[in-house]
């Protein structure tokens, strides 16, 4: 457990070393929020429904951003430069090493979802979730299904270049299909059909539902659907996750 800390803490400070990593992360699910919030509050939304709305949905999009870049990318890029090879030379089995990654992405989303909580509340009255102890449990369900779906469609990857790109395609059609940035119903009705396939229709779904209407209890298909891509989504990652670039 110590290696796994410590491990986790040397990833930690390497990404706070990244500004790029630090303003996608942190600064802009902010400046979007920001900039949503000055076409739809006052205009079609009060300040508290508007917030309601949109943090949860930013709070579930860092849940990608997170999976996707800094986990899954990042361990692309470890495989690509050898880093992972060297690290199967040491005493820390596999697992140890992928946990660390695992709970360091972990705790920067943490940090971004209590700073994309706090912006809400300090501009946009945004309440604390109705049902915190289900709102919890929605986020640990979305991270175990994200994480291991990131390292899995990244492992395809052959480099950073092409792990990027895949990221940035997935994470691109969720954000805009998935009804993170607009309500579901302003898109066709095809649309609407294709944002039901998208995992992250899923998460938000959860986390909207969770904040103000019921407790998870009344989710049941979209935790069931969130439980079945972290059980295969290991799978796969397992099954095609390589450890060098070879």
């Amino acid at each position: 457990m110590t290696a796994i800390v410590k491990l986790a803490s040397i990833e930690t400070k390497m990404f706070f070393r990244d500004r790029l990593s630090v303003f996608w992360t942190f600064l802009f699910p902010i400046v979007m929020i920001w900039l949503f919030g000055s076409m739809f509050v006052d205009n079609n939304m009060s300040q508290q429904a508007f917030a309601e709305y949109f943090v949860p949905s930013w709070i579930g999009v860092n849940i990608v951003t997170t999976s996707f870049f800094t986990l899954g990318t990042v361990l692309t890029n470890y495989r690509e430069t050898g880093v992972l090879r060297r690290y199967q030379s040491t005493p820390l089995q596999p697992w140890k090493i992928l946990a660390a990654h695992t709970f360091q992405g972990t705790v920067i989303f943490a940090i971004s979802a209590v700073l994309l909580l706090v912006f809400g509340m300090a501009l946009y009255d945004l309440s604390l979730p109705t049902y915190a102890g289900s709102t919890l449990l929605a986020l640990l369900i979305s991270i175990l299904a994200f994480f291991p779906f990131a390292l899995f469609i990244t492992s395809l990857a052959k480099n950073t270049q092409s792990a990027a790109a895949i990221s940035s395609l997935f994470l691109n059609l969720m954000l805009f299909l998935s009804g993170a940035t607009f309500p579901l119903e302003m898109l066709p009705t095809i649309l609407q059909y294709t944002a039901k396939i998208l995992p992250l229709y899923y998460v938000i779904q959860l986390l909207r539902g969770t904040w103000t209407e019921a407790p998870i209890t009344e989710y049941g298909f979209e935790v069931a659907v969130l439980i079945g891509i972290a059980i295969v989504s290991v799978f796969l990652a397992s099954k095609f996750f390589r450890w060098s670039g070879k």
